[in-house]
């Protein structure tokens, strides 16, 4: 038996429909990456093709983005044509004295432009969530298929480890980000989008120190749950490879005849094996960057719409709502930092799994 059969025998054994359907919806609604499946990933390996255009990635890229900068482009006009509004009402209430009927057409106006982020930032912190929760549910589609096939390879004690660690730092990661980070960037968006309505900065600070606090968590929470991950790999990497080189010896030495053909039939095995695991690996890093490229593609074009709005509106609206549409755009950038920041720690998980038992046959 060589190679290619053992290979397609553990192919057939794997149920990998739920990861590419997954890999599937990704690429049609994001059209970044092209729809791949393990077992051509597996197959490009061993030949040494490529398995991605980057020159198509770009292109796709660059049209994602262009898109959304025109659907962001709506959002921004409307909003400058409330602000023009607002610096036509105060001219006229300096020519003619009126300045209460001006004051309440500027209220009316600020209410207006609050609505119009609010319900953009809604969408966009909506969007933030699925997303999370998606990456989340590929992390825990992938452990069962990459983590029996790291014990298959001789890292019984990496595989009992880092599963419950990984499923708990997941889930606990995605409950902080759901409960508490990003619940708090939208808080500051409220608090800057009602700044906006008043004449003074009352939570402008506030607003500030909660953007703050959520980068601080996440990136708190990136840094204990992958260096308690990547410590437990190290720590069970040494203990697989006395294992695995013993039972090789034992096969090698202890069994007449064949012991040396047994050893390295299962050398083959494994190695197969571990091309399967990384493959899966590779994919699970393909669909994680697919989701994430999505949103954080609408998120970055939102905040550039509304730097360029609070640049265009600085000379015909009052300086608080100027100051607000700038800082909305801030807070979508942070928000775009604190999604990347948990792919981030997804990507280092399955890389820490694909790092595992490449070095425990020798």
């Amino acid at each position: 038996m060589d190679y290619e059969e053992i290979i397609d025998a553990q192919l057939e054994e794997l149920d990998l429909s739920e990861l590419e359907s997954i890999m599937n919806e990704a690429a049609d609604e994001g059209g970044v990456f092209p729809a791949i499946t393990v077992d051509e990933i597996v197959k490009d390996l061993l030949q040494g093709r490529p398995m991605l255009d980057s020159e198509d990635i770009l292109d796709n890229l660059l049209s994602l983005f262009l898109t959304e900068i025109r659907t962001a482009v709506i959002l921004g006009c409307e909003i400058l044509a409330v602000c023009v509004i607002t610096g036509l009402l105060s001219n006229f209430s300096q020519t003619f004295g009126k300045k209460t009927v001006s004051s309440l057409g500027t209220v009316i106006c600020g209410c207006v432009i609050t609505a119009l982020c609010m319900g953009s930032f809604h969408q966009t912190y909506s969007y933030c969530q699925d997303s999370m929760n998606t990456m989340t549910s590929v992390m825990e589609i992938l452990l069962p298929v990459m983590i029996p096939l790291l014990i298959f390879m001789g890292g019984i004690s990496s595989g009992g480890v880092l599963n419950p660690v990984i499923i708990s730092a997941v889930t606990g990661f995605n409950f902080i980000m759901q409960h508490i980070v990003l619940p708090l960037v939208f808080l500051s968006a409220v608090f800057v989008l009602i700044n906006s309505i008043t004449e003074k900065d009352y939570v402008k600070k506030l607003s500030l120190l909660l953007r703050r606090g959520a980068v601080f968590i996440t990136g708190l929470s990136v840094t204990v749950f992958s260096g308690i991950t990547a410590i437990q790999g190290v720590v069970t990497k040494s203990a697989d490879g006395i294992l695995i080189n013993t039972a090789r010896f034992s096969l090698d030495n202890f069994i007449p005849m064949v012991g040396g053909f047994a050893a390295d039939s299962l050398d083959m095995v494994i190695s197969c094996v571990g091309l399967i695991k990384n493959a899966v690996g590779l994919m699970g890093i393909i669909i994680i960057i697919s989701l994430l490229i999505i949103p954080v593609a609408k998120i970055l074009a939102i905040a550039l719409i509304y730097k360029l709005t609070a640049v265009a509106a600085e000379p015909v609206s009052s300086g608080n709502i100027s100051d607000s549409l700038s800082e909305i755009g801030a807070a979508a950038v942070t928000m775009t930092v604190v999604l990347a920041m948990g792919a981030l720690m997804f990507l280092i998980f399955i890389t820490v799994i694909m790092g595992m038992g490449g070095g425990l046959w020798k």
